[in-house]
């Protein structure tokens, strides 16, 4: 892994915010899914926009120009386009060269499946250089009179450069990547069907925009937190017994930020400690498929990811999909585009900017 790039809009949106039009409270988000705030993308930026601003802070990072990448694929459970695909128009604004481009569909797992395609491309010789972009624009997916939804997602775009044993970056160690279709009813789309009713308060542009093709997402939340808090810890057992350690051998895990909740029961079962797990769904919610590159670009920012160890990441979601990658950490450029957050350390200051902090200060 060459590269890390995110990207996040400025536009943030707190609990409290959410209080004023929807039946719901602070207490009450925050005690089930561990959120305060999600970034939401302004009127005018695009999803394409959004991917690119986090591919160019990849590349930029690893100084690789675009034309170096032959490869582009993309990931977006909130596509604003049934085709062309993300990938193809992304592959043309940043002008990369005329080699395969294409979109995958794994839900929040796809950053991760995208990965494990460009490994398995550069290793088949059929790629050098694959960048793979996972971008969410997930409130034009909600349907934000909802509540057990719309307080859960956030916005936000994350990017790995991904090239060959001669370059330098961390090293996939190990993958586990499968699906479950049968429990595809869990967590899925549906056809919007906005109430009649006029809301009694008015709501604000993102939460009575256009939905993106007209759906918004379903879930039945009860068989969701089972299947994540299972599976999570199952990719992590799986990974280590393929590395030959134990679990809590592993330094850091960076899981799905789907909710605090789910992080914290998978950690009990796993016996291991919270503090090694990389968590930021209490400042961004969960950013479906660019929640992994986003929360990795931030750990190492924080000097989370030392140098030899081993790195856990682990993805789950609609489909059913899950995907675990270990990484053995080495130097890998870090990009990261978020307009004006310099105090929660997600901002594009450099890393030797900020104080240096071990894992239990940096804990979520």
């Amino acid at each position: 892994m060459v590269g890390i790039g995110s990207a996040v809009p400025g536009q943030r949106v707190s609990n409290s915010e959410i209080e004023t039009f929807l039946d719901t409270s602070d207490e009450w988000i925050q005690s089930r899914t561990g959120i305060r705030e999600r970034r939401v993308a302004e009127p005018e930026l695009t999803l394409l926009e959004l991917a690119a601003r986090a591919a160019r802070a990849a590349l930029t990072a690893a100084g690789v120009d675009p034309a170096a990448v032959d490869t582009v694929i993309c990931s977006s459970s909130s596509p604003d386009a049934t085709f062309p695909s993300l990938a193809c128009r992304l592959q043309a604004e940043l002008g990369c060269p005329h080699g395969p481009a294409f979109d995958v569909q794994a839900a929040c797992s796809g950053a991760l499946y995208g990965m494990v395609l460009a490994q398995s491309m550069i290793q088949s010789g059929l790629s050098r250089t694959v960048l793979v972009v996972a971008a969410e624009i997930f409130s034009r997916l909600l349907d934000w009179s909802d509540r057990s939804t719309a307080v859960l997602f956030g916005d936000g775009a994350g990017a790995f450069l991904v090239g060959g044993h001669d370059q330098k970056g961390a090293e996939i160690v190990a993958i586990d990547l499968g699906a479950d279709g049968g429990g595809a009813w869990a967590l899925d789309t549906v056809r919007y069907r906005p109430s009649e009713e006029a809301p009694s308060t008015p709501l604000p542009e993102y939460a009575s925009s256009a939905r993106a093709l007209d759906r918004v997402v379903h879930m039945d939340g009860r068989e969701v937190f089972r299947f994540s808090t299972k599976i999570l810890e199952q990719i992590v057992v799986r990974l280590a017994g393929a590395a030959g350690i134990e679990p809590n051998e592993i330094a850091l895990i960076v899981p799905h930020q789907a909710n605090s909740r789910i992080l914290a029961t998978a950690a009990g079962r796993l016996g291991v400690p919270f503090e090694r797990f990389a968590c930021n769904v209490e400042r961004l919610g969960n950013t479906s498929s660019a929640s992994i590159p986003l929360a990795l670009a931030e750990a190492d920012r924080l000097g989370r990811c030392h140098d030899g160890e081993l790195v856990c990441l682990v993805a789950f979601g609609g489909g059913l999909t899950w995907c675990g990658v270990l990484l053995r950490w080495q130097p890998t450029a870090v990009g990261i585009d978020d307009p004006g957050d310099l105090d929660t350390n997600l901002g594009i200051a450099g890393r030797e900017q900020l104080p240096s902090q071990d894992h239990k200060e940096v804990s979520a």
